[in-house]
């Protein structure tokens, strides 16, 4: 039943009953950082008042139509994932708010830009709508890099600033999403320069990306209009940014795991008020058991941050960055969007309220959430006609040796630049040296050009090949692998299916995901498909992936994302992410 605010106040001040009153909780209060006991009360879909504790008693007593008595619970405002890609969790909106409400997920800032690289307007146009009416207040930030960098890579379509500003006025848009292109807002390059220019004249916010960005550079690109980042990898780092006004997301991802590093620089700077924090990309079945934003605040609380500023961050910072007034604490006249966990060490979710609605209790959802927006359901893996020649490098010489540009992963997930000798039989490198593989790209666009292949080091592949269609950020198809037969078995099967994830040993797929919106979602709900990707996970790590800190699912996501330092590998070749330019894969003599 919808109330007046008039009917909020009488309750406010006992005129009225609550609906709802949560009796003898833990109250985490995000504005002084403190945890005392306290009543909340609720009436239609906001918070009417609260009565803190004192001498073993409420402050003032109050009378509830409903009452839940929480004595032990922890009660804290509901999370807001300031920064977050619907698409890598691998399932559609709505199947997407189910999963997160269990973790106390309330709202979630989604930046669609892995849709948009493949299906351009239209599949921003389908996530915006099918995010409408769901208990998950999401909220959208326009893609800004469609595709990341234009000239070393083919998306499946481009944006310019006239269509990021067009599509500015959809509903429930908030920004401009992470800007990528760091290197073409820092110089000023005219499309990225116009794209910043345009949430500026929309008065939105512009959401950055500026891994690695300091000292002249980062100022340069805080002059430009663009001021938060969740891409810091050290504590200098995140300090210099936080300093510099950034507003900094801690983040914990499937991909990234940073809250060891933003805990660090938090000791220097307890009393910092610009962070929030976010997931970026979260697997399902990393979600499904190891949670979402209740993972990200137990992360920080395990590395050193007290509780209370870990949840703060989790809750008003969000709030503060993304004007949502009515949002983010517990307190009387905001929307009352609220958590219960019994402990904050496991941050483990018992209940979540949404608008005073209960929607999950003791762990479970309390009704169904669907979309009345059907699927987005077409084959976007359009691929040339493939052969085994296609994924072997073909040199200028008939027989002898070359030396090779490789790519080689780093201990942090990041890529650098190396050389390795091949030997050339009958014109082709069909074998690579220990440690080496083949990996490979091909425009799934349309593009109609065969593969582009080159050399990886340091992923740990033995034996085999494994695809992906969910390669940041134009999305092509990248295969890894140790022969031609089975690299070629592996983008077959995904362009079969439309896309997803694939293992193949001994010309035998033997580990398979199926992803047919737009090569990167199942229409499914996470328990369904994460068991799927678990098990993929685990063939993954037999056949000895190893990337970095990601998530075997993951472990190829981001060889062809062209704005993460320092060598990526696209459609088009290796590049220089500092300089965007191609690299030669053979080296002259």
């Amino acid at each position: 039943m919808n109330h007046s605010r008039e009917a909020i106040v009488a309750a406010a001040r006992g005129d009225k009953q609550m609906d709802l009153v949560i009796r003898s909780v833990q109250l985490i209060n995000v504005f002084t950082a403190e945890i005392y006991r306290a009543d909340i009360g609720i009436k239609s879909d906001r918070f009417a008042a609260v009565a803190r504790y004192e001498a073993g008693r409420p402050q003032f007593w109050m009378e509830g139509k409903k009452e839940v008595h929480a004595d032990g619970l922890y009660a804290m405002p509901g999370f807001i994932d300031s920064h977050v890609h619907i698409e890598s969790t691998m399932v559609p909106p709505d199947m997407f708010a189910r999963a997160v409400l269990r973790h106390g997920t309330t709202v979630a800032v989604v930046d669609p830009h892995e849709i948009a690289n493949v299906m351009g307007v239209e599949g921003v146009k389908y996530m915006v709508e099918a995010s409408r009416g769901l208990p998950v207040h999401i909220l959208t930030t326009i893609p800004s890099c469609v595709p990341a960098v234009p000239g070393v890579e083919t998306a499946g379509a481009e944006f310019k600033a006239e269509d990021i500003s067009e599509l500015l006025s959809l509903p429930n848009v908030v920004g401009v999403a992470e800007i990528m292109d760091y290197p073409g807002v820092i110089h000023q390059h005219p499309r990225m320069a116009q794209i910043v220019q345009a949430g500026l004249e929309k008065n939105v916010l512009n959401e950055g990306h500026a891994p690695r960005v300091t000292g002249r550079q980062l100022q340069a690109y805080l002059a430009a209009g663009v001021n938060s980042d969740h891409e810091c990898r050290s504590d200098d780092e995140v300090l210099e940014k936080l300093r510099s006004g950034m507003m900094v997301y801690i983040r914990e991802s499937s991909v990234s795991k940073f809250a060891d590093v933003a805990a660090k620089a938090w000791q220097t700077v307890p009393h910092a008020l610009n962070i929030a924090m976010c997931t970026d990309d979260i697997e399902p079945n990393d979600m499904l058991q190891n949670g979402q934003m209740n993972r990200v605040v137990r992360r920080a609380i395990e590395e050193g941050i007290p509780a209370p500023l870990a949840i703060r961050y989790a809750t008003l910072g969000g709030a503060i960055r993304f004007g949502l007034k009515e949002r983010g604490a517990i307190a009387a006249g905001r929307l009352a969007d609220l958590v219960l966990v019994e402990s904050l060490e496991t941050m483990d979710v018992c209940d979540v309220y949404v608008g005073g609605k209960q929607f999950v209790s003791e762990g479970e959802l309390t009704t169904d959430i669907t979309s009345s927006i059907p699927p987005l359901l077409k084959n976007t893996v359009r691929l040339p006609q493939l052969s085994e020649d296609d994924f072997v490098i073909h040199a200028p010489i008939r027989q002898g040796s070359v030396t090779l540009t490789t790519m080689e992963v780093t201990s942090n997930g990041t890529t650098v630049q190396g050389t390795v000798e091949a030997e050339v039989h009958e014109g082709k490198v069909r074998t690579l040296p220990p440690d080496h593989i083949f990996v490979s790209v091909t425009g799934r666009h349309g593009q109609g050009k065969k593969p582009f292949v080159g050399v990886l080091k340091g992923a740990g592949l033995k034996d085999g090949a494994y695809a992906t269609t969910v390669a940041h950020d134009s999305h092509n198809l990248v295969v890894v692998g140790t022969n031609a037969a089975d690299m070629l078995l592996a983008a077959r099967s995904l362009e079969a299916c439309g896309g997803g994830l694939c293992l193949v040993r001994g010309k035998e797929v033997i580990a398979k995901v199926e992803l047919p919106v737009a090569g990167l979602m199942a229409p499914e709900p996470v328990e369904q498909l994460a068991p799927k990707v678990g098990y993929f996970s685990k063939k993954a790590l037999e056949m000895g992936i190893a990337v970095g800190r990601r998530a075997p699912a993951m472990a190829l996501s981001s060889l062809a994302l062209t704005v993460t330092p320092h060598i990526r590998i696209t459609d088009k070749g290796l590049i220089d992410v500092e300089q965007q330019k191609l690299i030669p894969l053979i080296q002259s003599s």
